[in-house]
């Protein structure tokens, strides 16, 4: 198994807007040729969990307004209180933080089923509804932000990504989005942090990036 990982050797290097774009393509087209290196994305094995949870947001914010020309970031592994280096073309370093709230069991389930069957489908019952899973959601990513506003990150940028794929495929068919509720939370709540940004995964239905991508404060 550990030959698939050799793909990820070089996850943790500089790369400015191009080469971050260039690199994202290469795992794409390396997953599209081996059902192996798939599969260890959707569980997230090894350092794959980094891939998706760390440097696909950097990849993500690399391409918004936010990501000075000349700039380069780097995804640092490990636990340091920050994900990840933006350095400028003066030579300063900028610290970020990508944080979201991660329904861990219902991954698996998801990517078991993905890996097993070649397909998933949402089980909605009387107990879950929507509408239900909505107001978890929410309440979830609500904790998460307010665990993160009681944490020191005076030298480092907070940048929240909510995935709002399932959740919102239809915006008009609810009573509010998902997304204004959360940017609204975040309005709301005081950080100890440098500045504070929200990434917005709906699956490609927002096409701009500067939409998908917002400056809090």
């Amino acid at each position: 198994m550990q030959e698939y990982f050799k793909v990820l050797d070089d996850l943790s290097s500089f790369r400015n807007k191009k080469q971050m774009d260039e690199y994202y393509n290469y795992i794409k087209k390396e997953s599209s040729k081996n059902r192996h290196i798939t599969e260890l994305i959707r569980l997230k094995k090894g350092r794959f969990k980094e891939f998706i949870e760390e440097f696909i947001p950097a990849y993500t914010f690399s391409k918004s307004a936010y990501f000075p020309e000349g700039a380069q970031i780097k995804i640092i592994v490990g636990n340091q209180g920050y994900d990840a280096l933006m350095k400028l073309e003066d030579g300063s370093i900028e610290k970020l933080e990508f944080t979201s709230y991660i329904n861990g069991l219902k991954e698996v389930e998801v990517a078991k089923s993905l890996n097993e069957k070649g397909m998933w489908r949402s089980r909605l019952n009387s107990l879950e509804t929507l509408e239900e899973k909505r107001t978890h959601f929410l309440e979830e990513t609500k904790k998460n932000i307010d665990k993160k506003a009681t944490k020191n990150y005076s030298d480092v940028s907070l940048v929240f990504s909510i995935h709002i794929i399932e959740l919102e495929q239809i915006p008009e068919h609810h009573d509010y989005r998902l997304q204004d509720k959360v940017r609204e939370y975040l309005q709301e709540t005081t950080f100890n942090a440098k500045e504070v940004f929200l990434i917005i995964d709906d699956g490609g239905k927002t096409e701009s990036i500067d939409d998908r991508v917002i400056r809090i404060k």
